[in-house]
């Protein structure tokens, strides 16, 4: 659970890990890099199946999904247009990469964040 976000970020339910997990996966087979499903398709296939999800929820379920390998030997990709499966090593290369690039950009952030700290602090 990530601190601000309580609410949104809990712990998988058991519902969640139980049945959707499991559906979601079932639709992410059907995917492949010139099939891909948006985040906000997701949603709405889970809503008519009667399973209100949010985009937040389905984020963490997907994470799940990618840390526990459960679409071994494939893996999950996400990109801005859709998420899909594959085994090409040439895409999750590229996917390293971008995940790589955030993790970067993130600690840029955090480290100015942790100066303007500082800064507060000794001008106080």
């Amino acid at each position: 659970m990530l601190t601000l976000f309580n609410n949104i970020t809990e712990e998988l339910t058991a519902l969640e890990k139980d049945t959707r997990v499991e559906m979601l996966i079932n639709i992410l087979k059907q995917s492949n890099a010139l099939n891909r499903i948006t985040g906000n398709q997701l949603c709405v296939w889970f809503k008519a199946q009667g399973h209100d999800l949010s985009g937040v929820r389905l984020r963490k379920m997907i994470n799940y999904i990618r840390v526990r390998n459960l679409v071994a030997p494939a893996v999950v990709i996400g990109a801005g247009n859709g998420y899909f499966i594959t085994t090409d090593t040439l895409l999750i290369e590229q996917q390293i990469e971008s995940i790589q690039g955030r993790i970067d950009s993130m600690n840029a952030f955090m480290d100015t964040m942790k100066a303007q700290l500082q800064s507060l602090k000794h001008n106080k």
